[in-house]
């Protein structure tokens, strides 16, 4: 879907239909004849097109001298769509393309960071300025989405005080697998915002070297806050694998206690039960009392010895 957004003299950013110099051009699952449109009228590298519709395309800024377009690629976390039972999150590359003429941004989905600026009337013209603004709101995107994951964090916490069920280990997991998509591609975004403070192709302002220092920090934060999370997360989860650890160790001992005691009087009514010639008469009456009296005293015996070794 090609989509051009242009901002009036009124500071509005509205949808147009035609191409024309300082306009932001939208791409959100693009078609090929829309990536060749683009990159003929806009005089852009179709590889600067194509490469961040490749979800495995890591984060990174590029500058093509004959064109003299930037290409920088910043990861952002969305829904996993493969997970119908847990929000969980995954990370996918979004471009930017910072032209002589044009502002171009390239998805393989469409996605609300990009409706949330139209919104707030970004300029369009300022295509720098307007490239930053996209930085920051992804960053931003991480702490919201943190936060989120926390909450289902706590949630599932508090459950597993009540019960433990395999569906709530998943969903730990799902957790898990989130914050290790965040911290790598924030750390790729990091990587990508250190470079913009020294790359010659684009020119920063003060007023842009300050929204760039706002993005670094937001990213910084989110750094921080997915390996905090992860810390804790990892805690939570070898603290409970002790426990389940602990529970099967004090059922397995219950069983090999109560195999243990049953074993004996088998033991004693197997002996006196062979076909041989025994110190018990065989036709007394009270035989049967003195084994059992055999066994009952064979299994104090080893209840007492187990008792002072502390095993139950």
């Amino acid at each position: 879907m090609l989509k051009i957004y242009k901002t009036d003299v009124a500071g509005k950013t509205n949808e147009i239909n035609q191409f024309e110099k300082g306009y932001w051009i939208n791409l959100s699952t693009p078609s090929n004849d829309e990536l060749k449109k683009v990159s003929q009228l806009c005089n852009i590298p179709i590889e600067f097109l194509e490469d961040p519709l490749d979800l495995e395309e890591s984060a990174r800024i590029q500058y093509d001298e004959e064109t003299n377009c930037t290409l920088i690629i910043n990861d952002f976390p969305t829904i996993d769509a493969s997970n119908h039972q847990f929000d969980s999150y995954i990370t996918i590359p979004i471009g930017i393309i910072i032209g002589t003429d044009y502002i171009v941004t390239v998805c393989n989905q469409s996605t609300n960071l990009l409706e949330n600026l139209i919104k707030k009337n970004v300029n369009t013209s300022m295509k720098i300025r307007f490239a930053l603004e996209i930085l920051l709101s992804i960053s931003m995107q991480y702490i919201e989405k943190l936060k989120l994951l926390n909450k289902q964090r706590l949630k599932i916490e508090s459950n597993l005080r009540d019960s433990l069920t395999n569906k709530q280990l998943y969903d730990l997991m799902e957790i898990e697998k989130s914050l290790v998509y965040f911290l790598t591609s924030l750390k790729a975004n990091a990587d990508v915002i250190t470079k913009l403070f020294r790359t010659n192709s684009i020119k920063l302002y003060e007023e842009d070297k300050d929204l760039l220092e706002d993005v670094k920090i937001e990213n910084n934060q989110g750094i921080e806050t997915t390996e905090l999370y992860t810390r804790i997360l990892n805690s939570i989860t070898g603290s409970y694998s002790s426990l389940i650890s602990n529970e099967l160790n004090k059922t397995m001992k219950t069983l090999t206690l109560f195999t243990v005691f049953l074993t004996l009087p088998t033991l004693v009514f197997s002996f006196f039960g062979m076909n041989v010639t025994l110190p018990i008469e065989d036709k007394d009456p009270f035989s049967w009392i003195i084994t059992l009296i055999i066994a009952l005293i064979l299994v104090i015996w080893i209840g007492l010895a187990l008792w002072r070794k502390r095993i139950f």
